[in-house]
């Protein structure tokens, strides 16, 4: 499977939010997700549903640190 980068998968999502963990796994979120304080490795949300993209793709990491990573989908 060819690896893409996540901008590509920006415009055929539904509308959300994307973000990567601290080990490169990249989620699709309903609603704006926050850091997880706990842990600091992954971000949480308190309602909506959320989709593992790394499952489903091979999706390059994010090319700055993961907490930069929140970007909005779907628009």
């Amino acid at each position: 499977m060819k690896q893409i980068q996540i901008y590509e998968l920006l415009p055929l999502l539904r509308q959300g939010f994307v973000a990567m963990d601290k080990d490169k796994s990249w989620y699709w979120y309903a609603n704006e997700p926050e850091i997880d304080i706990d842990s600091y490795t992954r971000w949480i949300v308190n309602s909506g549903p959320y989709i593992n993209l790394s499952d489903l793709f091979d999706i390059a990491p994010f090319e700055d640190d993961w907490e930069y990573s929140l970007m909005e989908c779907g628009k």
